[in-house]
């Protein structure tokens, strides 16, 4: 329809909130909106991180035709301190039928960029790196006359979850000034029909997580579009990621055009893999497990990935497990129990109790063994909650 892009697709971003604000806002906590507040202002500026991201437009037709737009990237930087920022990210998006992925490396204040196939550079601040992934990555306050309702509460791991209603008028501000990157508020009849925002904060006090869902009416070609909108950023490894380009690489990269002087005729609309999702999580996990990532699939229900010579990750779908091996010793996760362990030593994530005899370096790395397979999630446009809801 209205949209396009060159980024990323994948398959798993939550449908909007389902009553309208206005209908069913209660009035504001301002005990809960004070601690936002204070959650905001003491928040930590980490150094580095991995970020997922994720965009979803389901665009339903007076017709009742449909189309939906989804992107999905990542980033992993470091640096962020000294103001010299490197990162690598990743982007897929899926729209109208065609697929396109980017991967680029950042560095220097340039972005060394490969777009289905082509490569080039292109001069920018770290701030529109993180604009180019097409989904707000900071937080944000929002001003309390904007509010209609907000609560917070507490989940198993002490995060703290501010879940915030918009008055009508706020949300239709605020989403063309911060979510709207395709333009939907110039069209004719635009509307916000609900929203709701919902951040969170670990109990370290880092920002971890936005999830934005707006339901946005317009008129197009004299159709009335109903668009559901949904995004968002999610971080791990924060104050624990490194990002290190080899001088191979930058030799490499150093090959690049101006993105001026890229030649369009040269760049295919179609991704030349199938990366459409499939019914299922786990299914759409398995495909993109070989097309994006290049694991094997090694018929038995597992798939793997070797590198460094001597470290290796194997997905276990029949026993739902996820294994980490570095020479002899191995670490494996379960998304079905959401537990680890290695050896003799079980973590419980639930409930953080670990068995006796389990030594702290052992439980770090169990911790890091769930990171990855979460990352690996990430890159396939999915989550770890998407996974272990169907397990």
């Amino acid at each position: 329809m209205m949209l396009c892009g060159c980024s990323s697709a994948a398959g798993s971003a939550s449908a909007s909130a389902s009553a309208s604000s206005s209908a069913s806002a209660q009035p504001l906590d301002t005990d809960a909106y004070t601690a936002y507040t204070a959650s905001l202002k003491d928040k930590k500026t980490p150094d580095s991180y991995y970020a997922a991201v994720n965009s979803t437009y389901k665009m339903d037709y007076s017709d009742n035709s449909n189309e939906l737009f989804v992107m999905d990237g990542t980033m992993e930087v470091s640096g962020i301190a000294a103001n010299q920022p490197s990162a690598h990210t990743t982007q897929h998006i899926s729209s109208k039928g065609t697929e396109s992925d980017l991967a680029g490396d950042y560095y220097g204040g340039r972005l060394y960029n490969t777009y289905n196939n082509v490569n080039y550079y292109e001069d920018m601040s770290f701030s529109d790196l993180k604009s180019s992934l097409l989904v707000p990555m900071d937080a944000y306050q929002i001003p309390q006359a904007s509010i209609a309702s907000i609560t917070a509460e507490k989940d198993q791991d002490e995060n703290v979850i501010y879940t915030v209603k918009l008055n009508s008028d706020a949300a239709s501000s605020l989403f063309s000034s911060r979510y709207d990157s395709y333009g939907f508020s110039s069209y004719d009849g635009y509307q916000i029909d609900d929203s709701t925002i919902t951040d969170t904060f670990s109990k370290e006090g880092y920002f971890i997580k936005e999830q934005a869902d707006f339901t946005i009416s317009v008129t197009y070609k004299s159709q009335a579009v109903k668009v559901a909108y949904s995004s968002y950023v999610s971080y791990l490894k924060q104050d624990a990621s490194s990002v290190s380009i080899s001088d191979e690489t930058k030799t490499a990269e150093a090959q690049y055009v101006n993105y001026k002087d890229i030649d369009t005729s040269a760049i295919s609309s179609e991704s030349q893999i199938d990366d459409t999702a499939e019914s299922t999580v786990t299914d759409t996990f398995k495909k993109r497990l070989v097309g994006r990532l290049d694991y094997t699939d090694n018929g038995d229900g597992t798939y793997s990935d070797t590198f460094n010579d001597n470290e290796s990750y194997t997905i276990d779908f029949n026993n739902k497990t996820f294994k980490y091996t570095n020479y002899s010793i191995a670490y494996s996760y379960s998304w079905k129990g959401n537990t680890g362990s290695m050896g003799s030593c079980t973590l419980v994530f639930d409930s953080g109790s670990a068995s006796s005899g389990c030594e702290d370096s052992t439980l770090t790395t169990i911790k890091d063994v769930k990171t990855y397979l979460e990352m690996e999630l990430y890159y396939c446009g999915l989550s770890l909650e998407d996974l272990q809801a169907e397990a």
